[in-house]
């Protein structure tokens, strides 16, 4: 008899839990997963998700050696980070290196030579005055008179025995500016100063052979 009581406590004792378990399973929302994590401790899709420290100090060391934002543009929007960033430089004006070769002037000859060749224009008493030796000398070294004629070309001898020109040796005064006539040399105009050579107005002014004169050109005397 005392068996079959504790047989039935025990059956009831055993629904009791039955039944206490299954309402409590039915109170709990099948819906609502855990909060941020799973069980697993693995993040839950979806979840908000908070950034580790490790996490921040990685992303700062990518924007410092990127110069930016870690895009790789320096901040910009919508670029690829593997993209290297293009650098542009503005080209240093090239300087011309070739420098060009200064213009040769005749040089006048130094001394008195032993000869001397007339152009058109010159004269006997003109090469006197210009080397400064005597033109009654200079006439006869050469077999030449007062009116005795020369000519383009004509070669004469110089005289060197140190005589000076007899007169006046210069026949306009020099330094000065002279304007170019009509039909006039540089050898024309050398002879109306006197002692003066065409080639040094020549230096003086710049002028490469041919010395080609312009009417109204200016020209500085030496």
């Amino acid at each position: 008899m005392d068996i079959r009581r504790m047989l039935r406590v025990s059956l009831v004792i055993l629904v009791v839990m039955v039944l206490a378990v299954s309402m409590s399973a039915c109170l709990r929302q099948a819906s609502t997963g855990p909060e941020g994590t799973s069980e697993e401790g693995y993040p839950v899709p979806g979840a908000s998700e908070t950034p580790s420290e490790i996490q921040i100090a990685a992303t700062a060391t990518v924007q410092a050696s990127q110069g930016g934002d870690g895009s790789g543009n320096g901040g910009g929007s919508g670029g690829d980070t593997n993209q290297p960033i293009a650098v542009t430089e503005t080209p240093a004006p090239v300087v011309p290196t070739d420098t060009p070769a200064p213009v040769q002037y005749v040089q006048p000859t130094e001394g008195i030579p032993t000869e001397y060749t007339l152009r058109y224009g010159e004269f006997p008493f003109c090469i006197a005055r210009r080397f400064n030796v005597n033109q009654y000398e200079l006439l006869s070294k050469n077999g030449l008179g007062l009116n005795s004629s020369v000519y383009v070309g004509m070669t004469l001898k110089i005289p060197q025995t140190g005589n000076h020109f007899d007169g006046e040796i210069a026949l306009k005064a020099h330094p000065a500016n002279y304007t170019v006539k009509a039909g006039e040399t540089l050898e024309i105009i050398a002879c109306k100063f006197g002692n003066v050579s065409p080639d040094l107005i020549a230096l003086q002014n710049n002028l490469e052979t041919p010395y080609t004169l312009s009417v109204g050109q200016k020209l500085v005397i030496p």
